[in-house]
C-alpha cells in the first residue's frame, strides 16, 4: 500500500504541496499576527489598506504560473528543454517589462490613493514595487510546476514567507515600521525569485532553441479569466455583506467566509499537482484516457478533504470559531456548515475548470460571467440575514459546479 502511494506522482505531489502550502499559509498568518502586534492598530490599519489595494493586482500571478506550467509540460513531453529555457528567459524579460510599464502608469493612481486615504505617497509608491514580484516569480514557479518539481516549488514558497517574516521582524523592530513591513514583502519575493533559479540550473545550462510562443498569449486570457472568476465568487459575498449588514454583522460574516476559504486553500495543492500531470499526458498521448484517470483521482482526493472539513464544521463549530477568532464570533455558528458547503463546491469547480484548461478545453468567457452575475443577483436578493446569505452562496456555487461539469463535457 505504501509503495503504491509513493509511486503515484499525483498522490506524492499533492502530499508535498499540501504540506509546504500549509507551512506557507501558516507563516503568512504569523506575519500578519506579528505586524498587527508590532505596528499597533493605527499603523497596521495603514498596512492592511495597502495590502488590500494590491490584492487584486496580484490576480495575474496565478494565471501566469498556470500558463507557464502548461507550456513547460507541453515542451517537456517532447524533451525540448532548450525551448523551455527560451520560454523562461523571454517570459522573465517580458514580465519585468510589463511590471515596469505598469509601475510608471500607476504613479498618478498612487498619488490619488495617497491623497484620498491620507497615506504617504512614498509608502504607496514603494509598495508598487511588488508588481515586479507579481510578474516574475510566478514564471520560475510555473516552470518548476510544469517540470513536476513539486518539492522545489513548495520549498520556494516557504522560503518566500520565511524571509518575509524574519525581515519584517528586523525592519520593524529597528524603526522602519510600515515601510519595513512593505520592504520585507518585496525582498522576500526577490529572495524567492533568486532561489527559484537553483532547481532550474539544468534548464539554464541548455542551449536555447527557437520557438514561437505567440499562442501563449491567446491561452493566457481564458486562464486569467477563469482564475479571476473563481476569486470573485469567493469574495462578492463579503462586499454584499459590507453593503447591507451593520459593521459588526459584516465582520462576523467575513470571518465565516475566511473559515470557508480554508477548505479552498486546503485543496489548492491537488489542482496544482494535477494540472502538469494531466497536461503532460494529454500532450503526450492525446487519447484522454490517462488524463481522465488523473482527474478522477484528484476529484476523489478533493472530495475527501471537503467531506472531512464539513464533518469538522458540523461537529465542532464552536471550538473552531473560539480557537481561531474568539467567542465574539460565535454568532456565525449556525452558518459555518453552509459556508463549508459553498466553498467545497468552489473547490470542486476550481479542480474541474483547471482540468479543462489542462486538456485545452475552451471555457467561454460568457459562461463564467453568467455564473458571477447569477451569484451577485442571488446575494442581493437574499441578504436579510446571515443564514439567507449563506444559502445564496450554496445555490450559486452549486450552479457553478454543475456548470463547470457541463463546460468540460462539451465538445470543443
Amino acid at each position: 500500500m505504501i509503495k503504491k502511494i509513493t509511486s503515484s506522482e499525483l498522490v506524492m505531489g499533492s502530499i508535498i504541496l499540501f504540506f509546504t502550502f500549509s507551512i506557507f499559509n501558516f507563516l503568512n498568518f504569523i506575519f500578519q499576527f506579528l505586524m498587527a502586534r508590532m505596528l499597533g492598530p493605527a499603523e497596521y490599519g495603514i498596512f492592511a489598506v495597502i495590502m488590500a489595494l494590491f490584492y487584486f493586482m496580484a490576480v495575474p500571478s496565478d494565471s501566469i504560473q498556470t500558463v507557464i506550467s502548461k507550456y513547460t509540460s507541453k515542451l517537456k513531453v517532447k524533451n525540448e528543454y532548450g525551448k523551455i529555457k527560451l520560454l523562461l528567459i523571454k517570459s522573465l524579460k517580458r514580465g519585468f517589462l510589463i511590471a515596469a510599464i505598469l509601475f510608471i502608469l500607476f504613479i498618478p493612481v498612487f498619488w490619488l490613493f495617497s491623497y484620498t486615504l491620507n497615506i504617504p505617497f512614498t509608502l504607496i509608491t514603494l509598495s508598487g514595487l511588488m508588481l515586479f514580484m507579481f510578474f516574475t516569480t510566478p514564471i520560475t514557479r510555473g516552470v518548476m510546476q510544469g517540470l513536476k518539481k513539486f518539492k522545489a516549488l513548495g520549498t520556494n514558497m516557504v522560503i518566500d514567507s520565511s524571509a518575509k517574516v524574519i525581515l519584517a521582524i528586523v525592519f520593524v523592530f529597528f524603526g522602519l515600521r510600515v515601510y519595513g513591513a512593505v520592504i520585507s514583502i518585496i525582498l522576500g519575493g526577490l529572495i524567492a525569485l533568486v532561489f527559484s533559479l537553483i532547481p532550474l540550473k539544468n534548464i539554464l545550462r541548455k542551449k536555447k532553441e527557437y520557438s514561437n510562443f505567440a499562442g501563449i498569449y491567446r491561452y493566457s486570457w481564458p486562464v486569467m479569466f477563469v482564475l479571476l472568476a473563481i476569486l470573485m465568487m469567493q469574495s462578492i459575498d463579503i462586499i454584499i455583506a459590507k453593503r447591507f449588514f451593520p459593521p459588526e454583522m459584516a465582520g462576523q460574516y467575513a470571518v465565516a467566509n475566511l473559515i470557508g476559504k480554508m477548505i479552498f486553500f486546503g485543496t489548492l495543492s491537488i489542482s496544482k499537482t494535477m494540472f502538469p500531470l494531466s497536461s503532460e499526458e494529454f500532450e503526450g498521448n492525446g487519447d484522454g484516457k490517462k488524463t481522465k484517470d488523473i482527474f478522477y483521482k484528484s476529484l476523489l482526493i478533493v472530495s475527501g478533504i471537503c467531506i472531512a472539513s464539513l464533518l469538522a464544521l458540523i461537529l465542532f463549530p464552536e471550538i473552531i470559531i473560539t480557537l481561531l477568532f474568539g467567542e465574539e464570533y460565535l454568532a456565525i455558528t449556525g452558518i459555518l456548515f453552509n459556508m463549508g458547503i459553498a466553498f467545497s463546491f468552489i473547490s470542486l469547480s476550481n479542480l474541474v475548470l483547471i482540468y479543462g484548461l489542462s486538456i485545452n478545453k475552451k471555457i467561454p468567457t460568457y459562461y463564467m460571467v453568467a455564473f458571477i452575475l447569477i451569484q451577485a443577483i442571488l446575494l442581493m436578493l437574499m441578504h436579510n440575514s446571515l443564514m439567507e446569505l449563506s444559502i445564496a452562496m450554496i445555490i450559486s456555487t452549486l450552479l457553478l459546479f454543475f456548470g463547470s461539469l457541463i463546460i468540460i463535457r462539451k465538445k470543443s
